[in-house]
């Protein structure tokens, strides 16, 4: 009989194990996959930007009310202490917070020395068939095809959809619903998304800073500048991951979402404008308008934009009008695409959704149906941006639930 059992070896429940059995508790790891932290491996291009010292609500989606009772028991400078005392240095680049290392393999290491250290049974390749309260509703049995454990209590930490080669795939959702609990359909976030309104398999591959804006319903949402990543399909990058929660949330509710593009944001509608307007009385040959432009944007994208535009490709820079100048600009500065559907949830680095948070205590994570039960990380109904708020909440919530116990 064990004190806790924990299901899931990502960054919330390896926190968890660390959290309860460094109390005292004993602690069994449970994960289906053949190692922990699989996906600690893949963040931040393998460099692992654990957490980030703006650590604000308005970083995160979902529930609010998780949000600020997680970070208030567990913040970004608690991550920073915890893992300095497990060797793990922090190095800040402007607040993002990397291991000094800038090896994700460092944190996943520290945390495999952690779980020895303190005794925790790690079980790996193992799978869940069945999990079922005790009949005095005092503890767990969890039935796998390598046995059957028990605990006094439970904490599940498997995560939803994303990336589910590296371990979050969905497959204990009917084990959860069993129980009692229900799970909002989970949504790819911090991902691309297929889109209409350009040439996107002209433009593939194109990478340019930008400014990208959601609008849902006409309303204008949000926007972040990064570098964008144009594919066959539509939008990516950095600054697309930033506005893809909301996004993805109101396509589920069949609401109608553009993005616009500003593919120039160092210039002014105006500077652009005046730029145009200033290369076309100064060209005096026979330039068409990609070669009068030419080194203002990358060439496949300049073309697609110019086609856009409405002005005339075959047209001379010199012969430009007014009107042309205007519309040229329009283009580059205000290129509205519809978007379709985000990319599934393997090309995704989390979800949206998990357990509806009305069935949970915000303080504690403990399920309110089930005593000793208790849930975290990308599970529970939060999701961050880019930036180590993803990794903060796991962190964040597992503390809690491994203190719990």
């Amino acid at each position: 009989m064990y004190d806790v059992i924990i299901i899931g070896a990502g960054a919330s429940g390896l926190m968890a194990a660390a959290a309860a059995a460094s109390k005292g508790a004993r602690v069994a790891l449970l994960e289906h996959k053949d190692d922990i932290g699989k996906k600690i491996l893949a963040t931040g291009n393998g460099r692992c930007n654990f957490t980030n010292t703006d650590m604000s609500v308005n970083k995160f989606h979902g529930s609010k009310a998780l949000i600020k009772n997680g970070l208030s028991q567990f913040n970004y400078s608690d991550t920073i202490r915890f893992f300095k005392e497990l060797g793990i240095p922090a190095y800040d680049n402007a607040g993002y917070i990397y291991p000094n290392s800038r090896q994700a393999a460092s944190v996943v290491a520290a945390f495999r020395m952690e779980l020895m250290r303190l005794h925790v049974d790690l079980k790996t390749g193992i799978n869940i068939t069945d999990i079922k309260p005790a009949d005095d509703r005092t503890g767990y049995c969890i039935q796998t095809d390598k046995g059957i454990f028990k605990s006094k209590g439970l904490i599940i930490a498997c995560g939803l959809t994303a990336s589910p080669k590296l371990g979050s795939d969905g497959s204990l959702f009917r084990q959860i619903e069993a129980l009692g609990h229900h799970i909002q359909k989970p949504l790819p976030a911090l991902c691309g998304f297929s889109c209409d309104g350009l040439n996107f398999k002209k433009i593939t591959g194109v990478r340019c800073d930008a400014t990208v804006a959601s609008v849902i319903d006409g309303q204008m949402t949000e926007q972040n500048t990064g570098e964008l990543q144009l594919a066959d399909y539509g939008i990516s990058g950095i600054p697309v991951f930033q506005i893809s929660s909301l996004m993805s949330r109101a396509l589920n509710k069949g609401q109608r979402v553009e993005v616009i593009i500003d593919f120039l944001p160092a210039f002014s509608d105006d500077e652009l404008n005046g730029y145009i307007r200033d290369r076309s009385i100064t060209t005096t040959d026979n330039r068409s308008l990609n070669e009068m432009l030419n080194g203002l944007l990358n060439n496949k994208l300049l073309l697609e934009l110019i086609h856009k535009s409405g002005v005339s490709p075959d047209k001379k820079g010199r012969l430009l009008t007014d009107d042309d100048c205007k519309s040229l600009t329009r283009s580059i500065k205000h290129t509205a695409v519809s978007v379709k559907k985000p990319r599934g949830a393997e090309f995704a680095q989390v979800c949206a959704g998990g357990i509806y948070t009305k069935e949970i205590d915000v303080r504690t994570l403990e399920s309110k149906i089930h005593p000793g039960l208790y849930f975290c990380g990308e599970l529970l109904d939060v999701d961050g941006i880019c930036g180590g708020y993803n990794l903060q909440w796991a962190w964040t919530s597992g503390y809690i639930a491994g203190e719990m116990q």
